[in-house]
């Protein structure tokens, strides 16, 4: 063999193992996050845009499985800003839900005020992590909020 064919060869060589490499890494736990995030992002989209009780649910179970697999994901350290998240957009929807459906003024504000009241809970959340979060954190709410950007 040439010095040319066996230098070709070895750049081949390296370059088929680098591709491999990239293809069969698994991705870093930021990228995770942020997946996860816009994961979220497109099922509250969803609860936002639906227009009916059964869109409701359909987003509610798209919005449980997003939750499932961020804890699967994140492990217990954030578990628990995960389940606060999942109570304030499951009030949310069941606020806009109630406000769409109620056959009164009253019912109707009853239930406006709870969505306000759970949207505020999701921003503060947000907030918090916004101001102090570690990288994987930032990356599910970066991830987050390209979702509710792009949805």
């Amino acid at each position: 063999m040439s010095l040319a064919t066996k230098l070709g060869l070895g750049t081949l060589c390296a370059l088929a193992v680098a591709i491999l490499t990239l293809a069969v890494w698994p991705a870093s736990e930021a990228d995770k996050a942020r997946e996860d995030g816009e994961q979220l992002a497109a099922a509250v989209s969803a609860l936002y845009e639906a227009d009916s009780s059964e869109q409701v649910d359909e987003a509610l179970s798209d919005l449980e499985a997003a939750a499932a697999d961020t804890r699967a994901h994140a492990g217990e350290q954030y578990a628990e800003r995960v389940d606060d998240a999942q109570d304030a957009l499951t009030r949310a929807a069941d606020g806009f839900a109630g406000a769409v459906t109620a056959d009164s003024d009253w019912d109707q504000e009853l239930y406006e005020a709870e969505l306000d009241i759970a949207l505020d809970d999701l921003a503060d959340g947000a907030e918090d992590v916004r101001e102090d979060a570690p990288e994987v954190e930032q990356a599910f709410w970066d991830g987050f909020d390209d979702g509710l950007t792009t949805a």
